[in-house]
């Protein structure tokens, strides 16, 4: 049985889709394989230092919907530091995940990370 907040975000799916990868302000993460079940892909779209935008696709069960989902509300505003503190803790917190769904919550995060972390290349590289 899953929590309110998890049945919510698959009921009603908000920052489904995605950004266009050659753009030189979004950057891409993607995590987890289909054959162990569950994969994420989260982009967005950083300006200034800050999430102005954050997409995902997910296959895997409820859980992982609703985890890859509260990711891309949590990136949207925040900063590129406050995105990368983000942690798996506060996923299956927020979401009440059971303990044997708490593998989701890790592989949203770490698409995360790696979207912001591209971002952060692509922007480093139009620096110079």
């Amino acid at each position: 049985m899953y929590s309110d907040a998890v049945l919510q975000r698959v009921r009603n799916p908000q920052r489904v889709g995605v950004l266009p990868e050659d753009a030189p302000d979004v950057g891409t993460g993607q995590c987890g394989t289909l054959d162990a079940g569950t994969m994420a892909r989260i982009q967005v779209r950083v300006k200034d230092g800050r999430v102005v935008e954050a997409r995902f696709k997910v296959f895997g069960c409820s859980a992982a919907i609703a985890a890859a989902g509260l990711m891309t509300e949590w990136l949207e505003g925040a900063t590129v530091t406050q995105c990368r503190a983000l942690t798996a803790a506060q996923v299956i917190e927020a979401l009440a995940l059971p303990e044997e769904r708490g593998h989701v919550a890790n592989v949203a995060v770490d698409a995360a990370r790696q979207a912001v972390d591209d971002a952060a290349r692509k922007a480093a590289g139009r620096e110079r």
